[in-house]
């Protein structure tokens, strides 16, 4: 027969601060070694029973962890990290945080790394070259086991700048890089491939005259997407081309493109272009409201075709027809490509994996003249 009354006392002793414990709580941090005092134990006895191993008893096991919840104990994570050789985190660099291009990234990355006890730290570079590098040494300062970059502008060039080769000591997943020929690791959307069926559909809706609102510095994603158009058009006997450059991808600047767009085209065809095909989605919604601050109806005078598939394409008006990146899947899949990595600690001899996605052509109202579908 049980005696709670007598169970129920220990528990209350054990669960009581005696003297040392109060002690023990007014200082800022506690260590195993306190733990040890206490439960009249030694470090390595401590240290078992809070990794959960060793042949330990449960009630010894018990009384060890009651205390550490007790006197408030916290693991010393940049210690364990140096003598493990191992931070459990992971570094995701991308060019703006609060772009809704890599929210989807971000949101696949941190489930994979999560759900695989590791902690995730975030670093923006706002599309600058040198900036990405200081934030990719700052990670590598603070010891992340690896780190992920999304459209990186450098990524051919950490092969070189980490040792000799891919002699790197620490390994780094690419996601969408700018970058051409990168001997890293990396995930991709097929770009080109994408950027063809934008243009078979804008075809097939029977505009001739398209014209491509591209992004100066969006290196090897901006010139698949660009051989793209112009490979499509070469083949459908359409010319000449015309094609203009924004210096950034924004809101703003897909409204700023209006006029020297709209001035070409007259330049060049003495007519408005029939249809734009733009780098990415928050251009073309940009230049969807300069055009009708133009009093240009979309698309009866001038279709506009986006990339990437935002949540919000799907929401202005008209909505927007776009090639929709699997970006969720593209942060997952770089998350898991790294962390089998960190389980083969030689990640050197690994060939580099490069790994292509292909998304999925939305079709909305944007592009297709008469129709009241979405």
């Amino acid at each position: 027969m049980v005696n709670f009354a007598h169970t129920f006392a220990q528990k209350k002793a054990i669960s009581a601060p005696l003297p040392r414990h109060k002690a023990i709580l007014n200082r800022k941090r506690v260590s195993i070694k306190d733990i040890a005092a206490l439960a009249g134990v030694s470090h390595p006895t401590v240290s078992r029973a809070l990794r959960g191993e060793g042949r330990i008893s449960d009630e010894t096991r018990s009384r060890i962890m009651s205390i550490a919840q007790e006197i408030g104990y916290m693991p010393n994570l940049v210690a364990r990290g140096l003598v493990m050789q191992r931070t459990n985190s992971i570094g995701l660099v991308v060019t703006n945080i609060g772009d809704p291009f890599h929210s989807e990234i971000i949101r696949g990355v941190e489930f994979a790394v999560r759900d695989n006890g590791y902690s995730l730290f975030l670093g923006s570079t706002t599309a600058d070259p040198e900036q990405e590098v200081r934030v990719v040494h700052s990670f590598r300062g603070r010891s992340v086991d690896g780190i992920i970059i999304a459209s990186s502008e450098v990524g051919a060039q950490y092969a070189e700048m980490f040792d000799d080769g891919l002699h790197m000591d620490v390994p780094i997943v690419l996601i969408s890089s700018h970058a051409e020929g990168s001997p890293l690791h990396s995930v991709t959307h097929d770009d080109y491939g994408g950027a063809r069926q934008v243009m078979a559909h804008l075809l097939e809706q029977g505009y001739r005259r398209i014209a491509y609102l591209g992004h100066r510095f969006g290196g090897r994603v901006n010139a698949e997407r660009r051989r793209a158009w112009q490979e499509t058009l070469q083949s459908a006997g359409l010319a000449p081309f015309l094609a203009i450059n924004s210096t950034e991808t924004t809101l703003d600047h897909g409204v700023a493109s209006v006029n020297p767009l709209l001035r070409r085209a007259d330049e060049q065809w003495g007519a408005l272009p029939d249809a734009v095909f733009c780098y990415n989605d928050l251009l073309a919604i940009g230049l969807i409201s300069g055009l009708r601050a133009q009093n240009l109806s979309v698309p009866e005078d001038v279709a506009v075709a986006g990339f990437d598939g935002l949540d919000v394409a799907a929401h202005i008006e008209p909505p927007l027809t776009t090639m929709s990146q699997p970006r969720y899947e593209m942060g997952l899949r770089a998350a898991n490509i790294l962390l089998d990595l960190l389980k083969n600690h030689d990640h050197t001899s690994q060939p580099p994996q490069e790994l292509s996605l292909r998304g999925e052509l939305l079709v909305r109202r944007s592009t297709v003249r008469n129709s009241s579908g979405g």
